[in-house]
C-alpha cells in the first residue's frame, strides 16, 4: 500500500484537469501549493509507468558498470558538466554529498551561433553515453523518459499559468514551442528569439551509509538548475525532507505512481516570491537501509534570458501577491548582484558544485570569480 503523504505536502490529481467540474478545484489547490508550500505530489500525470520502469530497471546495472567504465564517463571530461560523479564527489554547502550520480541533459550539439564571450554557452552540449554493448537499451530508455517528462513539464506550466491568471501559453516561447512575443521594457518594444533550453536529469544512487551518524545525501538547498523540478523516487526508501514555513523538516515520503514537484530559484525570483522555491535536503540511508535511487528532472530555461525579462511576462498582480500577503517580496538568494543572467547563475552553480571541472575547462580566474563571496 502507498505510504500516505504528510498533510502539509499536498497531493494533486492531474486527471481533474480534464473534468470541467473538477478543474477549478485543481487550480485552486495548485495555487495554494505554489504560494504556500512550494512542494507537492502529482498523480495521474500521464507519464506511462512502462516508460518509467524501462529506465529505473536499468539503474542498478548503470551504477554497477565496472569502475573503469564509469570513470571513462566522468564529468571531468565534459565542459557541459554532464557525466559521472563518484561517491561523495559533489559538494553542497561546502560538504560532500554521500551519493553517486550520472548527469544527463537534452541531447544537443555544441552551440556555435551565439556570442562565446559569454562562457555560459559552453554549458550546452552532448551527453556522455554508456556504450550500447555495456548497457543495452539505456539511451533509448533514457530518451523516452526525458521526452515524456518534458511534455508533462510543459503541460504543467500551462496549469500554473491558469492557476495564477496568466494567459495560457505565456511561457511557451521559452521552450521553443511558440513564436516570440513582443514585450515592453524600459519604454521600448522588444522581441527576442531564444534557443530551446537544455533540460537536465540526474540519476542518483544513495548507498547505505557506513556512518552511525546521520549523513548528508545532499545538503539543504533550493533548486537552481531549472524552472521546475519533477522528481521520481524509485523505491520506498525515505530520505527527502522539505523545510516548512515553521522551519521544521517534513519527510516527503515516496508515494507509488507519483512525481514530487518543486519550484526552482528562477521561478521564485521571476515572480518576486509569489511562487515559492522551498529548501529541501536528502538524508543518506543508514547502515540498515536499502540503496535509494531517485531521478530529478530539471526543466531548463534559456541561458541568455534574464530574470528581468521573465518578470516582464508575469502580470503585476502575480508579482505583488507575496507583498500583499505580508511576506518578503524578493526571496530568492541565487542571483548575484553582479548579473541578472540565468546563464551566469547556472555556470556559477556548476562551478561551485564541481570546482575540478571548472578549473579544467574554465580556468582558475573563472572559478575564483564564481566562488568568491561579494
Amino acid at each position: 500500500m502507498p505510504t500516505p503523504t504528510a498533510p502539509s505536502i499536498p497531493l494533486l490529481d492531474l486527471s481533474w484537469a480534464s473534468s470541467p467540474s473538477q478543474r477549478p478545484t485543481l487550480l485552486k489547490q495548485l495555487h495554494a501549493a505554489l504560494f504556500d508550500v512550494g512542494f507537492l505530489y502529482i498523480k495521474n500525470h500521464g507519464v506511462p509507468q512502462t516508460t518509467i520502469d524501462n529506465l529505473t530497471n536499468l539503474l542498478p546495472s548503470l551504477f554497477d558498470l565496472p569502475k573503469e567504465k564509469r570513470a571513462a564517463l566522468s564529468k571531468t571530461h565534459s565542459p557541459h558538466f554532464v557525466g559521472y560523479n563518484g561517491f561523495a564527489e559533489e559538494i553542497t554547502l561546502g560538504k560532500q554529498d554521500l551519493r553517486e550520480q550520472f548527469d544527463f541533459a537534452t541531447e544537443l550539439p555544441v552551440t556555435h551561433d551565439r556570442d562565446f564571450t559569454k562562457l555560459y554557452w559552453r554549458l550546452r552540449g552532448p551527453n556522455q553515453w554508456p556504450s550500447e554493448l555495456d548497457l543495452p537499451g539505456f539511451r533509448k530508455a533514457f530518451t523516452e523518459y526525458h521526452d515524456a517528462v518534458q511534455e508533462l513539464s510543459y503541460n504543467f506550466v500551462h496549469l500554473i499559468e491558469e492557476a495564477f491568471g496568466i494567459p495560457i501559453g505565456t511561457f511557451d516561447h521559452f521552450f521553443g514551442r511558440a513564436a516570440p512575443v513582443t514585450t515592453q521594457a524600459n519604454g521600448s518594444s522588444e522581441s527576442r528569439t531564444f534557443l530551446p533550453p537544455q533540460h537536465r536529469i540526474k540519476l542518483l544512487k544513495y548507498p547505505p551509509s557506513e556512518l552511525n551518524a546521520v549523513g548528508q545525501g545532499v545538503g539543504a538547498h533550493k533548486d537552481s538548475s531549472g524552472w521546475l523540478t519533477f522528481l521520481y523516487q524509485v523505491s520506498n526508501e525515505p530520505g527527502l525532507e522539505v523545510l516548512s514555513a515553521d522551519d521544521e523538516w517534513i519527510p516527503a515520503t515516496p508515494i507509488d505512481g507519483t512525481f514530487v514537484v518543486n519550484f526552482g530559484n528562477p521561478f521564485e525570483a521571476a515572480t518576486e516570491g509569489a511562487v515559492k522555491a522551498t529548501t529541501h535536503r536528502v538524508i543518506a540511508p543508514g547502515p540498515a537501509s536499502n540503496t535509494r535511487y531517485s531521478i530529478p528532472f530539471f526543466q531548463g530555461v534559456p541561458l541568455d534570458m534574464t530574470v528581468s525579462e521573465i518578470r516582464s511576462y508575469i502580470p503585476e498582480h502575480v508579482r505583488r501577491l507575496r507583498k500583499e500577503a505580508g511576506g518578503e517580496q524578493t526571496v530568492s538568494s541565487f542571483l548575484d548582484p553582479r548579473w541578472d543572467s540565468l546563464g551566469e547563475s547556472q555556470l556559477r552553480k556548476w562551478v561551485r558544485s564541481h570546482p575540478d571541472v571548472g578549473l579544467k575547462f574554465y580556468g582558475k580566474e573563472v572559478v575564483d570569480y564564481y566562488t568568491a563571496t561579494h
